[in-house]
């Protein structure tokens, strides 16, 4: 063979040799296998913002609820707040609002009416014989004959020596004697009581002024002094003094010539 040949033959061999190594270098680029292709290196992922928190606002706080009996409701007034004062008592009547609105009551006796001084001494319920019965008593049997049937603001009454009974259950209840009933006679035993120029009879812790038609109910005149308060009468110690509370009334304990008694004492509004 000759020098030029040869020198051509070996240039095809090592061209043919470089065509292969390179369709090799692409397989192995290319991942070979079912020959994909080209993929470039991913773009990066866009930074993560999270979306602020809403505010807080916290719910308002419920508002207080007044505690059962309550009364009057209203800014902070959730009772009664009782302010007394030396020589007087009770009076609900009168509602003074004070305070931030609070209800206040304010008790004080009738300026107008001179108390005599108090005097403690025990109460000892006191009954006007033996006919006579206590507010709440009932009494299953017949009334007498003569009891004395009135009708007053349409409700059925019947009086019987000095008590007042209403028809319940098949007998009597004994109640207080309605404002305003006339009855035609009062049992003995009753006092006569003076209050200004005011004369009173007063039996069975009940007061009666007279009339040409009779006795006539009437309410507890402010200032009377009675001997004695029937069954029923509770204690009220309003600073430090004590008072009888009976049927509405409050008597002041005192001492009158020398004897126990009580004196009315009704409230001004």
């Amino acid at each position: 063979m000759k020098f030029s040949q040869y020198i051509l033959a070996t240039g095809i061999c090592l061209l043919a040799a470089l065509s292969s190594a390179h369709t090799q270098a692409q397989r192995f680029a290319h991942g070979g296998g079912g020959g994909g292709g080209f993929h470039s290196a991913p773009a990066p992922a866009p930074a993560y913002h999270p979306a602020p928190a809403p505010a807080y606002h916290p719910a308002p706080a419920p508002r207080p609820v007044p505690p059962p009996g309550a009364i009057n409701g209203g800014a902070r007034n959730y009772g009664v707040h009782d302010f007394h004062q030396a020589g007087t008592v009770v009076d609900n009547r009168y509602n003074a609002h004070v305070n931030m609105h609070e209800n206040v009551n304010i008790y004080h006796a009738n300026p107008r009416i001179t108390y005599r001084p108090y005097a403690y001494h025990p109460y000892h319920p006191y009954r006007w014989g033996p006919s006579w019965h206590p507010i709440g008593f009932f009494w299953a049997g017949a009334l007498a004959a003569d009891a004395f049937y009135f009708s007053l603001a349409n409700q059925a009454y019947y009086y019987d020596d000095g008590v007042y009974y209403e028809p319940y259950n098949g007998g009597y209840n004994v109640v207080p004697a309605p404002l305003g009933a006339m009855v035609a006679t009062i049992p003995p035993g009753s006092e006569t009581v003076q209050v200004g120029d005011q004369t009173y009879i007063y039996y069975g812790g009940t007061f009666y002024v007279q009339t040409d038609e009779g006795y006539q109910v009437v309410a507890a005149p402010d200032g009377a002094v009675v001997s004695e308060i029937p069954d029923g009468a509770t204690s009220q110690n309003i600073d430090g003094q004590s008072y009888l509370l009976y049927n509405g009334t409050y008597f002041l304990p005192i001492s009158s010539d020398g004897q126990d008694a009580y004196q009315v004492v009704v409230m001004q509004q």
